[in-house]
């Protein structure tokens, strides 16, 4: 799994986890449940989006041609 952009809230993550999968990208958001409880600062983490390696770079293409990277 490759990171491919780190957001500061779940809710940022999710809206770019959706734009992934309909696009057929798989995604998966990481330490959305602790954010949920405990907002982080992106510096310490923050939501991280998370695809698999063999699709980061369309998908990093595709989250900058929407303005969610």
């Amino acid at each position: 799994m490759t990171c491919v952009a780190e957001f500061d809230n779940q809710v940022e993550a999710s809206i770019a986890k959706g734009m992934l999968e309909s696009h057929s990208i798989p995604a998966i958001v990481d330490n959305g449940t602790i954010l949920s409880v405990l907002p982080m600062p992106l510096t310490i983490g923050g939501a991280r989006l998370m695809v698999n390696d063999s699709q980061a770079s369309e998908a990093i293409d595709l989250l900058n041609r929407h303005g969610d990277r």
